[in-house]
Protein backbone atom coordinates (compact mmCIF):
# COMPACT_ATOMS: atom_id res chain seq x y z
CA UNK A 1 0.00 0.00 0.00
CA UNK A 2 1.64 3.20 -0.73
CA UNK A 3 1.37 6.31 1.22
CA UNK A 4 0.84 8.45 -1.98
CA UNK A 5 -2.99 10.09 -2.10
CA UNK A 6 -4.77 9.55 -5.41
CA UNK A 7 -6.78 12.65 -6.88
CA UNK A 8 -9.98 11.74 -8.31
CA UNK A 9 -11.14 14.26 -10.55
CA UNK A 10 -14.50 14.39 -10.59
CA UNK A 11 -16.64 13.36 -14.13
CA UNK A 12 -20.22 14.14 -12.97
CA UNK A 13 -21.19 17.46 -11.30
CA UNK A 14 -24.96 18.47 -10.20
CA UNK A 15 -26.93 21.30 -12.01
CA UNK A 16 -25.52 23.36 -8.80
CA UNK A 17 -22.06 22.54 -9.22
CA UNK A 18 -22.64 22.95 -13.30
CA UNK A 19 -23.14 26.45 -12.47
CA UNK A 20 -20.29 27.05 -10.74
CA UNK A 21 -18.42 25.77 -13.18
CA UNK A 22 -19.42 27.37 -16.11
CA UNK A 23 -20.36 30.43 -14.26
CA UNK A 24 -24.18 30.52 -14.75
CA UNK A 25 -26.97 29.98 -11.73
CA UNK A 26 -28.24 27.03 -11.47
CA UNK A 27 -31.87 27.79 -13.50
CA UNK A 28 -29.59 28.54 -16.51
CA UNK A 29 -28.15 25.24 -16.70
CA UNK A 30 -31.47 23.53 -16.53
CA UNK A 31 -32.23 25.82 -19.30
CA UNK A 32 -29.38 24.62 -21.06
CA UNK A 33 -30.62 21.14 -20.64
CA UNK A 34 -34.17 21.77 -21.52
CA UNK A 35 -33.21 23.53 -24.32
CA UNK A 36 -30.96 20.53 -25.59
CA UNK A 37 -27.63 22.45 -25.63
CA UNK A 38 -26.28 20.77 -22.94
CA UNK A 39 -26.40 16.99 -22.29
CA UNK A 40 -27.71 15.37 -18.78
CA UNK A 41 -26.78 12.32 -17.21
CA UNK A 42 -29.98 11.44 -14.97
CA UNK A 43 -30.15 8.51 -11.94
CA UNK A 44 -33.69 8.28 -11.07
CA UNK A 45 -34.69 12.00 -9.80
CA UNK A 46 -31.12 13.53 -10.12
CA UNK A 47 -30.08 15.30 -12.93
CA UNK A 48 -25.87 15.33 -13.59
CA UNK A 49 -23.90 17.28 -16.35
CA UNK A 50 -20.97 15.21 -17.59
CA UNK A 51 -17.43 18.04 -17.12
CA UNK A 52 -16.51 16.65 -20.73
CA UNK A 53 -20.11 18.00 -22.44
CA UNK A 54 -19.56 21.49 -20.19
CA UNK A 55 -15.76 21.68 -21.91
CA UNK A 56 -17.59 20.74 -25.03
CA UNK A 57 -20.04 23.25 -24.86
CA UNK A 58 -17.27 26.27 -23.87
CA UNK A 59 -15.39 25.03 -27.02
CA UNK A 60 -18.65 25.13 -28.84
CA UNK A 61 -19.31 28.73 -27.83
CA UNK A 62 -15.90 30.13 -27.62
CA UNK A 63 -15.20 33.05 -29.96
CA UNK A 64 -11.52 33.97 -31.37
CA UNK A 65 -10.60 37.61 -30.87
CA UNK A 66 -10.01 39.72 -33.96
CA UNK A 67 -8.94 43.14 -32.68
CA UNK A 68 -12.73 44.59 -32.28
CA UNK A 69 -13.47 44.39 -35.71
CA UNK A 70 -16.84 43.35 -34.96
CA UNK A 71 -17.64 46.01 -32.04
CA UNK A 72 -19.68 48.89 -32.87
CA UNK A 73 -17.78 51.59 -34.43
CA UNK A 74 -18.11 53.72 -31.81
CA UNK A 75 -16.47 51.21 -29.41
CA UNK A 76 -14.08 49.50 -31.46
CA UNK A 77 -10.91 51.67 -31.31
CA UNK A 78 -11.81 52.34 -27.40
CA UNK A 79 -9.14 51.04 -25.01
CA UNK A 80 -9.51 49.26 -22.54
CA UNK A 81 -8.17 49.93 -18.71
Amino acid sequence: MSNVSETISKRLYSVKEAGKYLGRSAWAIRHLIWEGHLPQVRQGRRVMVDVVDMDQFIAKHKKEANDGHDLPPETAGACIA
